[in-house]
């Protein structure tokens, strides 16, 4: 039987817990990338080859780094990172996790608006 093409956004609000998020086990393709957080500090969402939340305190594949927002003034700190026509091949899953450093798992204290599109096979 012939793989099956599945994919999709996953919209997820994500704070206070150093535990990976798990988006898909299966490899696929990551094609872009939505956040937008309010917190007065930086914050790495950190993206893992890897389709499991047992990832433990692993060297992220990448790291995307989103600016502080104010939240008094409600103003939002937001990014956009599209991987190109083609995507970003994510062979072992795909797994994130919104931290306060590029590494490790200190969680960030301010949740992130997230929107990750991606398609791939199972």
């Amino acid at each position: 039987m012939a793989d099956i093409e599945r994919g999709g956004t996953f919209s997820y609000n994500s704070a206070g817990s150093n535990v990976p998020v798990q988006v898909t086990k299966d490899p696929t393709t990551l094609y872009h990338v939505s956040m937008a957080q309010s917190g007065g500090s930086m914050g790495y969402l950190q993206i893992y080859n890897n389709g499991t939340q047992d990832i433990g305190v692993g060297t992220p594949d990448f790291v995307i780094p989103l600016n502080s927002g104010t939240s008094g003034a409600g103003t939002p700190a937001l990014r956009d990172v599209t991987f190109g026509p083609y995507g970003r091949r994510m062979d072992g899953g795909l797994s994130y996790l919104w931290a306060a450093g590029a590494t490790g798992t200190v969680a960030h204290g301010v949740n992130v608006l997230l929107d990750i599109t991606y398609r791939g096979s199972n």
